[in-house]
C-alpha cells in the first residue's frame, strides 16, 4: 500500500511538514497558499526561466566542484587525510556509473529545486560503504513518512513502489522545522507565476514581429496589394538589413520611427527585477547571474566572497554533517570527520595579498625575505592541492 493511502485511511488529517511537527506524510509544501489564484508552476517549467536556470546552475556546479575530504582525526586534534578508508573511496566514485562531480550535481539539483536530495546507501554483509546512488525527488517520486517515531521513505520508479528506513537514505534537506526540507519552488510560487507571465508578455511584444518600430505615411490611401508590398518593403526600416545600413523612400512616404513606450520599458524593468528576486530565494547575488543591476557599491570580489561565506558554506555545513550522522557508522564517526576544502574559495584575490603584503612592509610587520617565503609557501601549496586534488 502507498505510504499516502495508507495514512489516508488511518492518519487523516495529520500532515506533517517543513514548519509543522506531526505523524504522517510529510509534506514540504506550504500549506496555504499567498495567492490562491496562482497556478502551480512544477520545477520542470520553473527551470526554462533563466533566472532560476542560472541559480540552480551556479549553486550545483559550486557544490559538485568542491573536494570533499575524509579526515582521520588524532587523539592530539591533527587532521590526516584518509585516502585508504572505503568511505573515501565510495565519497569519490560513489556509483559504477557516476563521477563525484556528477554525483553531487544530481543531489544539489534535486535539493535546490525541491528542498531535499535523497540517496540510497549501499553496505555490503560487514555493514561497510561500498556505493551510493541518489533518488529523485521531483515528480512526486519520493515521500516521506513518520511511524511511531521512524522515518518511512517511500520510493516510486517504474511503477513500483519500495520503502526504505533512515539509515538506508543519504537525506540532505533544506530549511525546516519536521522531518523534511521546504520545498522552494512551491514557496516562490508567486514569484515564479509572476516572472512567467513577465516573460509570455515579452514574448507576445516581440515574437513574430509584434514590436511597432516606425510608421511609413503618403499622401493618399493604400489598400489591398499595394499596402502588402509596402509593409513588406520597409519591414527593416531602424535595423541593419545584412545588405546597408540606408533605406530610401519614394518622395510622397515619409518614415517616422516610435520610441519605446512607458510600458515596454515597464515590461523590461519588472523582469529585471524578477532575477533579482529569484537571486533572494536561492540566495545567489543578481552580479553572479548576468544580471546588469550591478554589485549595489560592492566590488565583484566582495559579492563572491559573500556568496561563499554566506550560501556556499552553510550548504557544506548541511552536507557534511547529514553525511557524517547518515553515510558514516558509529565507529567511523568516533574516528573521521568529513569536510569540504572551502580554502580555495575563501583565499583573498591576488591583489588583496599583495595590498596586504605592501601594507605589512610599510607598517614593518614583514620583511622582505618573509614576504617572499609567505609567496613561496602560498604557491607549493596551491601547486599540492592540484596534485593531491585537494
Amino acid at each position: 500500500m502507498k505510504i499516502r493511502s495508507f495514512f489516508g485511511q488511518f492518519f487523516s488529517g495529520l500532515w506533517g511538514g517543513g514548519l509543522s511537527d506531526y505523524s504522517g506524510l510529510q509534506e514540504s509544501a506550504p500549506s496555504i497558499t499567498l495567492n490562491k489564484e496562482e497556478p502551480y508552476i512544477p520545477p520542470e517549467a520553473g527551470m526554462q526561466l533563466s533566472a532560476v536556470w542560472s541559480c540552480i546552475n551556479l549553486l550545483s556546479e559550486t557544490m559538485a566542484t568542491l573536494p570533499l575530504v575524509i579526515y582521520e582525526v588524532k587523539r592530539n586534534g591533527d587532521k590526516i587525510p584518509a585516502r585508504d578508508t572505503r568511505l573515501w573511496q565510495v565519497l569519490h566514485n560513489p556509483n559504477q556509473i557516476m563521477t563525484a562531480h556528477d554525483f553531487w550535481l544530481c543531489m544539489s539539483l534535486n535539493r535546490f529545486l525541491t528542498g531535499n536530495a535523497y540517496a540510497l546507501i549501499h553496505r555490503d554483509g560487514t555493514g561497510a560503504l561500498i556505493g551510493l546512488t541518489p533518488l529523485a525527488s521531483a515528480s512526486g517520486q519520493m515521500e516521506v513518512a513518520v511511524l511511531d517515531g521512524q522515518v518511512i521513505y517511500q520510493y516510486k520508479k517504474d511503477g513500483k513502489y519500495t520503502y526504505f528506513t533512515s539509515d538506508q537514505i543519504l537525506h540532505w534537506k533544506g530549511m525546516g522545522n519536521g522531518v523534511v526540507g521546504l520545498s522552494t519552488f512551491d514557496y516562490m510560487r508567486a514569484t515564479t507565476n509572476e516572472m512567467k507571465n513577465a516573460q509570455k508578455n515579452a514574448s507576445a511584444l516581440y515574437g513574430n514581429g509584434n514590436q511597432l518600430t516606425g510608421i511609413v505615411t503618403v499622401d493618399r490611401v493604400v489598400k489591398g496589394q499595394q499596402l502588402i508590398e509596402l509593409r513588406n518593403r520597409f519591414r527593416e526600416l531602424g535595423a541593419f538589413n545584412g545588405d546597408s545600413w540606408i533605406n530610401f523612400l519614394p518622395a510622397d512616404m515619409k518614415y517616422q520611427q516610435v520610441a519605446m513606450s512607458a510600458a515596454d520599458a515597464q515590461l523590461l524593468e519588472t523582469r529585471q527585477f524578477g532575477v533579482e528576486e529569484i537571486g533572494r530565494w536561492f540566495g545567489v547575488p543578481a552580479a553572479l547571474i548576468n544580471s546588469s543591476s550591478g554589485t549595489s557599491g560592492a566590488s565583484i570580489e566582495q559579492v563572491v566572497e559573500s556568496f561563499y561565506r554566506s550560501t556556499i558554506h552553510p550548504l557544506c555545513c548541511s552536507v557534511e554533517q547529514a553525511i557524517m550522522k547518515r553515510v558514516f557508522t558509529a565507529a567511523e564517526r568516533a574516528k573521521y570527520v568529513a569536510e569540504f576544502k572551502m580554502s580555495a574559495l575563501l583565499r583573498a584575490s591576488v591583489s588583496s595579498r599583495y595590498d596586504s603584503y605592501s601594507k605589512a612592509l610599510q607598517n614593518g610587520f614583514m620583511t622582505r625575505n618573509e614576504v617572499r617565503c609567505h609567496l613561496s609557501m602560498v604557491q607549493i601549496s596551491s601547486q599540492l592541492r592540484a596534485i593531491c586534488g585537494l
